[in-house]
């Protein structure tokens, strides 16, 4: 952790993410499979003093894009903010904001996004200051700032925060958010994007047949109780019976 003065910019500092699309194939036989996973996204949400559910919120597994957007935040003493989208579609997530303020934190921003795709993700802050000091474009991962505010203690702030899933899921917020106000904690998450790859398929299992035993030497019988069969009854073998023979002659 850091304090802000003067050391800012060089902490949050990084080379920008590039997610490129693979270039489309001529052919069906050369066709991209169908997008798979699902997707998440909301554009601020907060909890604290000032509880502000995701704003607009959406998720999906779809394969085209599911959108919300609202045209500003609900009036509130802790941010304000304008246009903002929430995309989510199959193994991907995108939010963003705009004219973004949280008033706490002395932090402003033209515009922040977040885009997650397939297990990748990277945060974007356009003519962001924070405390008087402007912040990198293109943060590195999870690059944490400490703003000072006097009397109230300070700020704790995370860039481009990622957090990985089990299963390779991701999810990326660009700016989260954690200042006192009035002796309570504010949290503040701004636009954050989620992209979970498809799970495995769950395949049935076959049932046993109640009246056959899985195991030969199994001593107790699965199925129903059968009576013994009674063998059928042999004839006696012959016996010799010595006698005398008539001889003629």
């Amino acid at each position: 952790m850091r304090s802000i003065p003067m050391s800012l910019v060089a902490g949050a500092l990084a080379a920008p993410l590039v997610i490129a699309a693979a270039p489309a194939s001529h052919g069906a036989e050369h066709a991209a499979p169908a997008p798979s996973g699902k997707g998440a996204a909301f554009a601020i949400s907060g909890s604290g003093l000032v509880p502000i559910p995701g704003t607009p919120s959406v998720a999906s597994a779809g394969r085209y894009p599911k959108r919300e957007s609202k045209a500003e935040l609900p009036p509130n003493p802790v941010v304000s903010a304008r246009a903002l989208t929430a995309a989510a579609w199959a193994g991907r997530g995108h939010a963003e904001v705009a004219g973004l303020a949280v008033v706490p934190a002395r932090l402003a921003a033209e515009a922040v996004t977040a885009t997650c795709v397939g297990g990748r993700g990277a945060a974007h802050l356009a003519q962001a200051v924070l405390a008087g000091e402007r912040l990198a474009a293109t943060p590195a991962p999870n690059s944490a700032v400490t703003v000072p505010l006097g009397r109230l203690g300070k700020a704790s702030v995370t860039l481009n925060k990622q957090v990985r899933h089990p299963g390779g899921g991701l999810t990326v917020t660009a700016i989260e958010i954690v200042v006192p106000v009035v002796g309570k904690t504010q949290k503040l998450s701004i636009a954050s994007a989620t992209c979970l790859p498809a799970g495995p398929h769950q395949q049935p299992k076959p049932k046993p047949d109640p009246s056959h035993s899985m195991n030969p030497y199994d001593p107790k019988p699965t199925g129903a109780p059968q009576k013994p069969r009674t063998p059928a009854p042999q004839a006696p073998a012959p016996r010799p019976v010595p006698r005398d023979l008539d001889v003629t002659g």
